[in-house]
């Protein structure tokens, strides 16, 4: 056969062809897949870093809200202390507590009309048991205070942890 007719057999065309399509193939399998390393190696690196990252502030509000509640524990006390000091002299009669009262007109005040902010003060003194349940009273309502303001001190401690790790 003529050298010219051979090069016209497809057969030896087809077989660079599938060649050439197979090394092409390989070559982009190769590319693929060093690209999956190194994704998965980023994924890997981005979700450890992510991870120190919540550690880092779960820390960081733990060691807040203890020092936030530390603080609350010793401002509770040391009230209670100042509140048991004044319900004891209350009690013993070195505190006394008084409240004012209207004076009631007498006979001869009468008939004379007192002007605006003449209206003599009269003060009632309170038992000691009174005093006491009032004390309470008051007691109660600034340690739910001091409770709430705890709260929102832990809530803002918080809140700033946070805003900071989504910036």
């Amino acid at each position: 056969m003529p050298k010219f007719l051979t090069m016209l057999d497809p057969r030896p065309w087809i077989a660079l062809a599938v060649v050439a399509a197979v090394l092409f193939c390989i070559v982009k399998y190769k590319d693929a897949i060093n690209e999956t390393t190194k994704l998965k190696a980023q994924i890997s690196q981005d979700q450890a870093e992510a991870t120190a990252n919540t550690l880092e502030n779960e820390r960081l509000m733990s060691r807040s809200l203890a020092a936030i509640a530390s603080n609350h524990q010793k401002e509770m006390q040391d009230e209670k202390d100042k509140q048991d000091k004044f319900i004891s002299g209350v009690r013993n009669g070195t505190v006394r507590l008084s409240i004012p009262v209207k004076a009631c007109p007498t006979s001869a005040g009468a008939n004379s009309a007192p002007g605006p902010g003449d209206i003599p003060e009269t003060r009632a003194e309170l038992t000691p048991t009174a005093g006491n349940a009032l004390a309470a009273i008051a007691t109660d309502g600034d340690n739910a205070i001091r409770q709430l303001n705890a709260c929102i001190d832990s809530y803002q401690a918080i809140r700033t942890v946070i805003n900071v790790q989504a910036k």
